[in-house]
Formats: C-alpha cells, sequence, structure tokens
C-alpha cells in the first residue's frame, strides 16, 4: 500500500543506461511467469509526490474535487541481454492491487551484464492523465568518476522518458559491481486517471543480499 509522508523532497535527474535502440529488450516472445499475492508493504510517498499521484492542479490556491483512489495491479518483466544475467533469462511478475516488492536477489544473478526491465499497467488504457513517479531508496555512491543512486527519498517525475522507454527495449540496467541496484532501488509509482477515479499502483526493488546499497527505512 502507498502511504503519505509530509517529509519534501527535491527533484533530481533521472539517468539510465543508454539510449534507445532497435534491440527487442524486454519484449520477447516467451517469459517464465510468476504470480504474488502477498499484500503489498506501505510505501511512504512525499506530500507533493502523492499531488501529482492525484493530479491535483499545480497552480496555488486551486481547487480539485475529491478523487476516488483504487489500487489495481501491475506486471514487471525482468529479461536479460547477456546470457546468465537473469534466472530464468525472461521474468513476467505479475503483482496484486496496488503492486509489491520485488527481491532482485531471487531473480539477478552474480554474471556481470545487461537486463532489461520493463512494465505494463493495463490502467493507462484509456486513461485521460497518466502519471509515473520514482522514489529512490538507493543509497549515493562512487564508481570511478561516477555517481550513482539518486539518494535517499528522492522523488523524480518520469512519466515521458518512462513512456518513450517503454515503447523501445525498456529500461536497460547493468548489474557490473551491481550498477543496477543504484538504479532501480526504490519505488516506481503508477496512476491512471479515469473521470473520477484515480488507479494506482507501485512497485518496489530491492536486494535481501546487498542491503548497504539502500536506505535506511524510518
Amino acid at each position: 500500500m502507498m502511504k503519505r509522508s509530509v517529509q519534501a523532497a527535491s527533484i533530481w535527474m533521472f539517468l539510465l543506461l543508454g539510449a534507445c535502440t532497435k534491440e527487442p529488450g524486454y519484449h520477447v516472445s516467451e517469459y517464465q511467469e510468476i504470480k504474488f499475492e502477498d499484500v503489498p508493504e506501505e510505501v511512504k510517498i512525499p506530500t507533493k509526490a502523492w499531488d501529482l499521484l492525484e493530479f491535483k492542479p499545480a497552480v496555488e490556491g486551486a481547487t480539485s474535487l475529491g478523487k476516488n483512489l483504487i489500487f489495481s495491479e501491475l506486471t514487471v518483466y525482468l529479461v536479460e541481454k547477456n546470457p546468465g544475467v537473469v534466472e530464468g533469462e525472461a521474468i513476467k511478475i505479475q503483482l496484486p492491487r496496488g503492486g509489491g516488492t520485488i527481491d532482485l536477489s531471487r531473480f539477478i544473478t552474480d554474471r556481470r551484464g545487461t537486463f532489461y526491465v520493463g512494465f505494463e499497467f493495463p490502467e493507462f488504457t484509456d486513461a485521460t492523465g497518466k502519471k509515473v513517479l520514482f522514489l529512490s531508496k538507493a543509497r549515493k555512491r562512487r564508481l570511478g568518476s561516477e555517481i550513482f543512486g539518486a539518494g535517499c527519498n528522492q522523488y523524480f517525475d518520469i512519466t515521458d522518458e518512462f513512456f518513450k522507454k517503454m515503447k523501445a527495449e525498456g529500461l536497460k540496467v547493468n548489474s557490473t559491481q551491481d550498477r543496477y541496484l543504484s538504479v532501480l532501488g526504490g519505488s516506481f509509482l503508477f496512476a491512471a486517471e479515469k473521470g473520477a477515479d484515480v488507479h494506482l499502483a507501485q512497485v518496489r526493488f530491492t536486494n535481501s543480499q546487498q542491503p548497504q546499497f539502500f536506505c535506511e527505512e524510518r
């Protein structure tokens, strides 16, 4: 479940590896399907991020009618580019209403290489408003001359970039030196507006074997 938090956060640039290519990415013909049925854990979300998810007017003083919040289903895809990176090569994870948490240690091996992440939120179909946010829970760390990880409790509106990536190969990440944990560590939040209803879902990425890369929960 998603829960409000009064803590504000600055919006930072959200970076992913590589540009769009003609590779199939996460769009493959066969997947190993896994269905999660556990009740989602609560996710604390900054108040301003909640306002974006509820499609509240950005103009100060403007009023908006209350929305009906409906928790909906979400599907996540993990597909390897380099052999042996993803357990099972191509995984399709079906999350229950509201979403859930994916422990990447179950699906990503110790082999170095690249894999793709894709998302399917059916409620985006026929939606008049669409929003995708990323709430980072990855600590910043330096690898060579580059900084990986957006920092604790930072949120980003990635809507436009998200749809570009999903139409192409998906999110392209690399497991060398656990870079993917610094990119994916946190929650992807989805909202689809349909009249007076807002359909919501989230997926949180963690790794129980590498807790040092993640922010402490409060």
